[in-house]
């Protein structure tokens, strides 16, 4: 395998199920494959090693055993925190205060494998999903460097630790319901870790509304009752949130104002 790794700085996209086969037969290439054609790759290829990001599934043993170096996988956490498929979703749900890139060697667990590299990323409070993966998306190319030199110089990596380990599980649309009796914090979270899928929402008079940004204000309301009086504001368990926009089910995303002005809201209206 070339140790020539200071060429190779790719821009990776946080979206992408993407596999990066590194050396071999015919050179570098990346592939977006179906579950079913990574052993022909493998075959076809000859390749020393597999980079993955947001592959999404778990590698067969004999795929894993194929390319002379193993697989890499660029994994958005601090790992051995968040293992599984929405890390970065889980991280901001949470609140923590910092998350990251980890580089490590894929094994036949759940993102259990020996750690290359880590680089750390302080949170700012304003991510939304979409962001964040994006802003480590940037950053892992740092590690991934790192990771790769390590495997040209035949440094082991660290075994990864089982403490403060926790499970990032895929989101999904009924999960993404608003439980207004929760506080202000959590649901302001809620609602960018679900941003921009599979979308915070609530009901009102049995129509879904999705709540696409918000802020946390101190305002005195009963959990689900809106206010109109200056901003569209709802009350929580502790506190309330000021909504800056949403898209109601079949429209157009808009501002809260402008969903206002148009939505006739009665004196009892109340989120669901």
């Amino acid at each position: 395998m070339s140790t020539e790794t200071t060429e190779f700085k790719p821009r990776l996209s946080a979206l992408d199920a993407t596999m990066i086969v590194a050396g071999g037969m015919i050179g570098s290439g990346i592939f977006i494959v179906s579950n079913d054609e990574i052993l022909q790759v493998l075959s076809d290829t000859g390749a020393d090693l597999v980079v993955t990001i947001a592959y999404g599934r778990l590698i067969r043993t004999r795929e894993l055993v194929k390319p002379q170096h193993g697989w890499l996988n660029i994994h958005f956490s601090l790992l051995p925190r968040w293992r599984g498929a929405a890390p970065a979703q889980r991280s901001i749900e949470a609140g923590d205060e910092r998350t990251g890139v980890t580089v490590f060697k894929l094994d036949e667990g759940l993102d259990t494998g020996p750690i290359y590299s880590i680089s750390e990323y302080e949170m700012r409070g304003d991510e939304t999903s979409s962001i964040l993966l994006e802003r480590l998306a940037d950053l892992s190319v740092e590690p991934l460097m790192r990771a790769l030199q390590m495997i040209a110089d035949n440094d082991s990596p660290s075994i990864q630790s089982e403490i403060g380990a926790t499970i990032a599980p895929k989101l999904s649309k009924n999960e993404g319901l608003i439980d207004w009796s929760e506080k202000s914090q959590v649901i302001e979270r809620k609602i960018r870790a679900f941003t921009p899928w599979p979308t915070a929402w609530t009901n009102l008079d049995h129509l879904r509304i999705s709540i696409l940004s918000a802020s946390c204000v101190e305002e005195s309301l009963q959990p689900g009752e809106i206010s109109t009086r200056e901003d569209l504001v709802v009350g929580c368990e502790e506190g309330a949130l000021r909504i800056l926009s949403l898209k109601p089910e079949g429209k157009r995303a808009m501002s809260a104002d402008e969903w206002v002005r148009g939505a006739r809201l009665s004196s009892n209206a109340k989120f669901q």
